[in-house]
């Protein structure tokens, strides 16, 4: 009996030994910030002027949603970006997976090339595209002149009606590879069986894509939106690359506003309500996407 109790003690101990790290880990660089964090959306602090965080509750969060015409522009911008950015992402990801699994050669080449862009860092995509679509030097800009559209010319990250866009682009080029290893390893999952069957009773390519590949894929799918939605939302390296949140605001999104107020307004307060509004949206858009995509089960009998 006596050993037997030392023996769970041992495991208890060799248990709490092995976690430590990760308890300590998960403390220090998650649990503490986000408290920290949490009640610092709760105060007015500027750490450049006070002393202390202000204590100021709702009222903050009630100034920012209803009063604050910076995050107005910076909430529709985003919403702006997030619409183009989610549908071009999905819809391209899972139109090129269905695609390559048809393929019966060359499908790693094809997953190569299509994740290659994941490598190049989002700045250095950025600055990439940035010259790419320079008003003087940009080789796109180069090429409507040569195919006689000078017309459309313009500077496009300097254009108000172009520049938000612009970033959706180079965002949707650079995630596109992620979703669609997710979806293609999906669809490769899915036992050959259940395909050829709906072969044999007659069903054309669209049919067994409608009712049998996207239902059967829907883990994926979510698993993939999830990771869209998160993208479309947290954009603060881009603008703040390409073009610092302008030309006027009309490129502000509401990570890189966080950004501004924290250092450069030294308004921790507002920077942390900001971010903890477009962690919410994430959070409903999340559990939204969850209902949609979400998997049956089998009802037990």
């Amino acid at each position: 009996m006596k050993s037997s109790l030392s023996r769970k003690w041992a495991d208890r101990i060799s248990l709490f030994v092995f976690l430590a790290p990760t308890i300590f880990f998960l403390f220090i660089f998650i649990a503490y910030p986000v408290f920290s964090s949490g009640y610092l959306s709760f105060t007015d602090y500027n750490f450049a002027r006070d002393d202390s965080p202000t204590f100021i509750g709702l009222e903050g969060y009630k100034e920012t949603i209803f009063e604050d015409s910076f995050f107005h522009s910076a909430f529709i911008n985003q919403v702006k970006f997030a619409i183009p950015y989610i549908l071009i992402t999905f819809i391209v990801s899972l139109g090129l997976a269905i695609l390559v699994s048809e393929l019966t050669k060359g499908v790693q080449f094809f997953q190569i090339i299509f994740y290659l862009p994941m490598i190049i860092s989002l700045s250095m995509a950025g600055l990439t595209f940035s010259w790419v679509l320079h008003q003087d030097v940009g080789i796109f800009n180069q090429f409507l002149v040569t195919i006689g559209l000078e017309s459309l010319t313009k500077h496009w990250f300097g254009d108000p009606s172009t520049a938000l866009m612009g970033l959706v682009v180079i965002r949707s080029w650079k995630m596109i590879g992620f979703t669609f290893i997710i979806f293609l390893s999906g669809i490769h999952g899915i036992p050959t069986s259940l395909r050829e069957a709906s072969r044999v009773d007659g069903t054309n390519f669209w049919q067994e894509i409608r009712f049998i590949v996207l239902p059967l894929l829907k883990p994926y799918l979510l698993a993939g939106g999830i990771w869209i939605i998160i993208n479309s939302l947290k954009v603060f390296d881009l603008p703040q690359v390409v073009t610092q949140g302008g030309p006027g605001v009309s490129t502000l999104t509401l990570y890189l506003y966080s950004w501004k107020s924290a250092f450069q307004r030294y308004d921790m307060g507002q920077a942390a309500r900001v971010a903890y509004i477009t962690a919410a949206v994430i959070l409903l858009l999340t559990w939204i996407l969850n209902r949609i995509l979400k998997p049956d089960t089998a009802e037990r009998y």
